[in-house]
């Protein structure tokens, strides 16, 4: 999400913290929304105003985000979370939004999982790349 990384660095000053055990929340999504990851600002804004999953065992906003690394690696910075668990859940879903929580639902990245995924009265669980949930190359 280009626009919250401009504003990280830029004059908003955004204060998010990555590795910040309360602040971050993964919201999750069917296949009705379309990013534009340019502008894209925040959860609960256009288009991650429409579309989020629903079920039982799926709370709207999404869980909270625990157990985050922030490290620097090879000339990017890497950030990582513990895997996610829905579980005793009904509900389909074709991705997620990482957000901020604590600064304004600031958008950080959309995670998608390449087709839907569907339990039924089971366990939601994604695993994490290797590598981390997204990478910031900064290499010149």
């Amino acid at each position: 999400m280009v626009a919250s990384h401009v504003n990280k660095w830029g004059p908003a000053q955004l204060a998010t913290d990555l590795t910040s055990a309360t602040d971050l929340k993964a919201a999750f999504w069917g296949s009705g929304v379309t990013p534009n990851f340019n502008t894209d600002l925040a959860y609960g804004s256009g288009p991650w105003n429409s579309g989020e999953c629903s079920g039982a065992g799926y709370t709207a906003g999404g869980i909270l985000v625990a157990g985050t690394t922030l490290v620097a690696a090879a000339g990017s910075m890497r950030f990582d979370a513990d895997n996610f668990s829905i579980p005793n859940s009904t509900i389909i879903a074709e991705g997620y939004l990482l957000y901020d929580h604590a600064h304004s639902d600031r958008a950080l990245a959309a995670v998608w999982f390449g087709a839907p995924k569907e339990t039924q009265d089971g366990t939601m669980l994604i695993t994490h790349n290797p590598a981390g949930i997204y990478e910031l190359d900064l290499t010149p």
